[in-house]
């Protein structure tokens, strides 16, 4: 087991406390808890055991936290509760341990009796001269690659493309210091910074062809400029979708003919004007759209 003094057992702290920010701030809303949530606490839940949660009924999970949190029982018939749920008992105590770790300790054993589990733990918490539990973990477990390394390493495969499949790390990324956010912000492309660090976006229509002509934007995937200009913007604009002419693959070349939000239509404007009011989005065209009922149009904005 590593000392206090150590990197390994600071680090491996310092990602605990993150990690707990980001479950806490999940388990202090549960009365409006959702599949979202839930899907949130079993990213970060660290028992194998989590496993299969995001698949529970948010009602009933719900109505699990509140008896937890609220309700004068044992421990054993809450238990009792959660498994009738097919929810295992390993969950339980974890939630335990990261809603109020300065009482209860993380469930790193098999436990046949909580009881004498929490009395091993105290004698063991005693013993290290710790103050919570948050910290007896983080030194029983610093062995494990630190959590804010994967967080960095995950972050870094993120593109505009796929970018749909990274957006549960803002949990994440509002909690990281000042030198971590800019460290990151400097390997990533501008666009994804700009959606992964904002709460709030407007879902944006490219018109694909017209944006693939322009003359005013230089480099191989005129897509990706476009977005790198987007992201200057005051207010982050995600997710995207493009609309080409349905001629567009014998006059062009892109990835993001293979985009997930990528469509065909002739004529274009018409789907990129109806899919922009069924968003309840903007589009990004050079285009003005004189013909159509008004839709804000974010390419004058961009300034190139």
């Amino acid at each position: 087991m590593s000392d206090i003094y150590s990197q390994q057992y600071l680090e491996r702290l310092k990602d605990l406390e993150l990690k707990r920010k980001v479950i806490l701030d999940v388990l202090r809303d549960y009365k409006n808890i959702n599949k979202q949530k839930i899907a949130t606490l079993e990213r970060n839940f660290e028992r194998p055991e989590k496993t299969g949660l995001s698949k529970v009924n948010p009602f009933i999970f719900s109505f699990l936290l509140s008896n937890l949190f609220n309700v004068n029982e044992s421990i054993e018939s809450k238990v009792v509760e959660f498994e009738k749920n097919k929810i295992s008992k390993y969950v339980l105590f974890e939630i335990l341990f990261w809603a109020k770790p300065s009482s209860f300790p993380f469930p790193d054993e098999n436990i046949k009796n909580y009881k004498d589990f929490l009395s091993k733990k105290r004698k063991k918490l005693k013993e290290s001269n710790l103050e919570n539990y948050l910290q007896l973990y983080a030194l029983e477990s610093s062995e494990k690659d630190t959590f804010i390394k994967d967080i960095v390493k995950k972050v870094l495969e993120a593109r505009p493309e796929n970018l749909e499949d990274y957006i549960w790390m803002r949990d994440f990324i509002s909690y990281l210091d000042p030198i971590e956010k800019n460290n990151i912000k400097s390997k990533i492309h501008p666009y994804v910074w700009k959606v992964l660090s904002s709460n709030k976006t407007i879902p944006v229509v490219i018109d694909g062809n017209n944006i693939l002509m322009s003359s005013k934007l230089i480099g191989s995937e005129k897509i990706d400029v476009l977005l790198m200009h987007i992201a200057k913007l005051d207010r982050a604009y995600f997710p995207f979708y493009i609309v080409f002419d349905e001629n567009a693959k014998y006059k062009f070349r892109t990835k993001y003919f293979n985009y997930k939000r990528t469509y065909y239509h002739s004529p274009a404007d018409q789907l990129i004007i109806n899919l922009a009011k069924e968003l309840n989005g903007v589009v990004c065209s050079m285009d003005k759209f004189k013909e159509y009922d008004f839709v804000e149009n974010i390419w004058y904005q961009l300034k190139i």
